[in-house]
C-alpha cells in the first residue's frame, strides 16, 4: 500500500500519550499513516513512538487550569483547535467516554463528514460523577453532573466504536446506554523490548548492592499508595517471612507511603528480606520477572476507582511469572488461571497465597497456565484486531 493511500489515523490520548500503549501503534504504520495527539504538558516519555506527534495546549497544562475547567465546567482535558485540526483525518482514536476531547472528535464530524471515531476505554468506576466526586462535597452540584452527563450522552451517540479493556468497563458502556453493537473488548498488549547486553543480577549488584541469585524473589510492583494495598503485602510477607531463609521481596516504585512502608519494614526487622527500588528501566523488570517467583499486587477498591486493567500483572504473566492480586475491577479478567486471587485488604488471605506457592505442584500449574493466559497479550494480535476494527469501519 502505497504512503498516499494510507488512511489517516489520530491517536489522541490528551496528557496521557505513553510509551506502553502508544508504542502498540509504531508497527501498524505499514497500513495507516499514524499521527499522535497530545497535551503540552504531556505526563509520559513519548520518545520510542516512531510516528509523529502533534502537542496542543490543553486545559490539562496547569494545576488551576485543570481544576477550574474540571470542577466548574466538567470539562476535562480541552485540547485547543482539535476540532479543525481532525479535518483531514480518517479515523480518530480516542479515550474515555467523558473526556472533553473525545467529545471535540465526536464535533469534529460535523466538519469532516468522513471522519470515524473510535474510543478506548479504561475506566470502570460505575456513577463515580453522580456522588462525592467533588473534594469535600457530600454531593457534586446537580449543573456539573448534568453538564458531565451532557457529554457522556453526545459521546454515547456520536462514538462510532468503543473497545473497552475489560468486560468490567464494557458494563459500565452499557450502564450508560451504549448499545451492544457499539462496544468491542480489545484486550491491550505487551511490547517486550530485548535487552540481551545486560545481566540482571550484575545491575542489581551494581546498582541496589543486593545478590539475587541465591534468593528466592518475589516482586511488588505499584506506585506506593494505600489503594494499591501496599500495607497488606508487608503485612503478609512479615507474617509468611517466618522461620523461612533465602527469599526477598522487592517493591519498585515510588509515592505518598514509601518512607512510613520502610519505617515499618525496619520497626519489624525485615530489611534482610524486603528491597525497596524508586526506579528500575522497563526493560529491565521485564527480564527481571523470569527470575521471579511470583508477582503480588494486592490492589484495593476504592469508592471512585477500581483496577482499570493491572498492566504489570499484564507484564508479569507474558514472561511465565504466576502472579497474586487482589480483587479489584478488571483484575480477575487480567489474571485468569495465571494466578491466585486474593480477598483485597486481607494480609492472612495474601499469607496463604504465598504459602499455596509453595506447594510444587500448585506453583507448576500456575506456571504453565501462564503460557495460555499470556497469549491474548500479544502485539500481534492486538495490531491484527485493532487493524481489522479500522478498516471495517473505514468501509462503512
Amino acid at each position: 500500500m502505497e504512503n498516499k493511500k494510507k488512511k489517516k489515523i489520530a491517536l489522541i490520548r490528551g496528557d496521557s500519550l505513553n510509551e506502553w500503549e502508544g508504542g502498540l501503534w509504531n508497527e501498524l504504520q505499514s497500513d495507516f499513516d499514524i499521527t499522535g495527539f497530545c497535551s503540552k504538558n504531556n505526563l509520559y516519555s513519548i520518545s520510542n513512538l516512531t510516528y509523529p506527534v502533534r502537542k496542543f495546549a490543553s486545559t490539562s497544562d496547569n494545576f488551576l487550569m485543570r481544576n477550574v475547567s474540571k470542577f466548574k465546567y466538567g470539562i476535562f482535558q480541552n485540547m485547543k483547535g482539535l476540532e479543525n485540526e481532525l479535518e483531514h483525518f480518517d479515523i480518530a482514536h480516542t479515550a474515555e467516554i467523558s473526556y472533553y476531547f473525545t467529545n471535540q472528535a465526536v464535533r469534529a464530524k460535523k466538519i469532516n463528514k468522513n471522519l470515524k471515531v473510535v474510543t478506548t476505554i479504561w475506566d470502570n468506576s460505575f456513577g463515580r460523577f453522580e456522588y462525592n466526586y467533588w473534594p469535600k462535597f457530600s454531593m457534586p452540584p446537580k449543573y456539573w453532573r448534568e453538564k458531565i452527563n451532557q457529554i457522556i450522552q453526545e459521546n454515547v451517540k456520536g462514538v462510532d466504536l468503543f473497545l473497552p479493556v475489560s468486560e468490567f468497563s464494557a458494563q459500565m458502556l452499557y450502564d450508560y446506554g451504549v448499545p451492544k453493537e457499539k462496544v468491542q473488548i480489545l484486550t491491550p498488549a505487551v511490547i517486550l523490548k530485548e535487552c540481551d547486553d545486560i545481566d540482571i543480577f550484575t545491575f542489581m549488584k551494581k546498582e541496589h548492592n543486593t545478590d539475587l541469585e541465591k534468593e528466592e524473589i518475589y516482586l511488588s510492583v505499584s506506585r506506593l499508595v494505600k489503594e494499591k494495598g501496599i500495607y497488606d503485602v508487608l503485612y503478609a510477607w512479615k507474617m509468611y517471612i517466618k522461620e523461612k531463609k533465602n527469599k526477598k521481596l522487592i517493591f519498585v516504585g515510588n509515592g505518598s507511603e514509601r518512607e512510613n512502608l520502610i519505617r515499618l519494614t525496619k520497626e519489624f526487622g525485615l530489611q534482610e528480606s524486603v528491597l525497596f527500588i524508586k526506579n528500575i528501566p522497563n526493560e529491565l523488570l521485564r527480564k527481571l520477572y523470569l527470575h521471579v517467583k511470583c508477582l503480588v499486587l494486592a490492589s484495593l477498591p476504592t469508592y471512585l476507582w477500581q483496577e482499570q486493567f493491572g498492566y504489570v500483572l499484564a507484564e508479569a504473566i507474558i514472561q511465565d511469572c504466576p502472579v497474586i492480586a487482589g480483587q479489584s475491577g478488571a483484575i480477575p479478567e487480567v489474571v485468569g488461571d495465571a494466578g491466585i486471587l486474593i480477598q483485597p485488604g486481607n494480609p492472612l488471605s495474601i499469607k496463604k497465597a504465598l504459602e499455596d506457592f509453595d506447594n510444587l505442584e500448585i506453583y507448576k500449574k500456575k506456571k504453565e497456565n501462564c503460557n495460555i493466559v499470556k497469549q491474548k497479550f500479544l502485539v500481534e494480535k492486538f495490531q491484527k484486531e485493532l487493524s481489522d476494527v479500522y478498516i471495517k469501519l473505514l468501509e462503512e
